[in-house]
């Protein structure tokens, strides 16, 4: 067998591994790789869709307010949480990733966030202002298993583990008045291991997200609460999002003389949540919340001019009832790739139970049962979420599931609006 050597290795194994991984991602869409902005950048695991809860709406999650971690949009994370609040998410076992080419393929996602928050004296907009701030910080990776490298001549070089790989960390500011306004960024250490050759870069997200809450602005203009049979308060939304992803010099290899790019991308869009509360002195519990969203992606990959067929459209709906489960389905238009493919998904979480539970245990007696019980209602949540792509969908055939949990340092005080 002849001998390769290293130079010329490491050229094949740069230029094959990337455009074989933009392969997998396109094949679906029956055209040819050329056809599409993103078979010129490398990385893509960038791209793919960590939550679970998101995946289940057609992936638009760039407008959810309520969507912590930082990944769709950092200006949302200060506004996706509680004050004094601890959030962590993480996959219950790694997610299998293009199973009809490869077995041995698999995507990772932990997440960690921290809030905080105060109320700003002085002056306010007919009514009382916080200054929100988290932090977060989250890891990816896409293993791709073991990866044959062959030669010029089509002969067997050897098997060589590759992965991909993110650590990320991030700031995010929310003013919170008349309407809120959050912004944040994001800083991405990435690595990539292409059957022993190694590359690097640097990156940064940006993003801005605004929220108008049409029954707040209501109560603060007219000064009147809305409240229907004494206990009802209804609640609507209004949200836009923008986001600025994987913005950078692009990655550089070890022993190449060239960078590739990396596949930075526009996002925008728009959520609305129509939601009914009930709130008392005692309680306040989300009866039901509908929520719709809409995000545009457009790949911005540097040298590379977009068409507008580039553009992707993703949309998606949630129904959730008593704040302990929720319903959602989505769409994901990719024009370029002539592809459609719908999602769906569900969520059971402990936050209606809880609060339910937090209610009756403070009218009993003390005790160190009722005490320890008291602490867990108050201060924890749990959920669990899946998702699955529609079956026409080859890649991702399997339902994947998510664990979120969180812990709140002290519940929020129950304020009307």
């Amino acid at each position: 067998m002849p001998r390769i050597p290293d130079s010329e290795r490491r050229r094949q194994v740069v230029t094959r591994l990337p455009v074989a991984l933009a392969m997998a991602f396109m094949l679906v869409k029956g055209e040819p790789v050329e056809a599409n902005p993103e078979s010129r950048a490398a990385v893509l695991f960038l791209l793919i869709s960590p939550s679970v809860r998101v995946n289940g709406m057609g992936e638009a999650g760039v407008a959810l307010p309520d969507e912590p971690g930082g990944y769709y949009n950092p200006g949302a994370a200060a506004l996706s949480s509680p004050a004094h609040t601890v959030q962590s998410r993480l996959y219950l076992r790694e997610m299998p990733w293009l199973p009809a080419l490869a077995d041995d393929m698999s995507y990772g996602y932990r997440a960690v966030q921290v809030a905080g928050g105060r109320a700003v004296p002085g002056p306010s907009l007919r009514g009382p202002t916080r200054i929100e701030a988290a932090f977060y910080g989250y890891r990816m990776k896409l293993d791709l298993g073991e990866v044959l490298l062959t030669g010029e001549r089509g002969e067997s070089v050897g098997t060589f583990p590759s992965a991909d790989v993110s650590n990320n960390v991030g700031v995010s500011l929310a003013l919170k008045s008349l309407v809120d306004v959050g912004v944040g960024a994001t800083s991405k250490w990435i690595s990539s291991d292409l059957g022993g050759i190694e590359g690097s870069a640097r990156a940064h997200d940006f993003g801005l997200m605004a929220v108008a809450p049409a029954a707040r602005i209501m109560e603060r203009l007219t000064d009147r609460q809305l409240v229907l049979g004494g206990y009802l308060r209804p609640q609507l939304d209004i949200g836009y999002g923008i986001a600025w992803h994987n913005r950078g010099s692009g990655v550089a290899y070890t022993g190449v003389d060239w960078d590739d790019p990396l596949p930075a991308n526009r996002r925008h869009g728009w959520s609305g949540s129509l939601a009914m509360d009930w709130a008392s002195d005692s309680l306040r519990l989300t009866i039901a919340r509908v929520t719709v969203a809409r995000e545009t992606y457009r790949p911005q990959i540097e040298g590379v001019q977009a068409p507008s067929r580039a553009d992707d459209k993703k949309s998606g709906v949630e129904v959730s009832i008593l704040e302990t489960i929720s319903f959602r389905r989505g769409e994901h238009d990719d024009f370029d790739g002539e592809a459609h493919f719908e999602t769906s998904g569900r969520t059971i979480r402990s936050d209606g139970l809880f609060r339910s539970l937090a209610h009756q245990l403070e009218s009993t007696p003390p005790g160190s049962s009722r005490d320890a019980l008291l602490f867990v209602a108050r201060h924890l949540s749990i959920s669990w979420s899946w998702f699955e792509y529609d079956r026409a969908w080859p890649f991702s055939a399997h339902t994947h599931s998510y664990l979120g949990l969180s812990f709140r340092s002290r519940l929020p005080a129950v304020t009307p609006g």
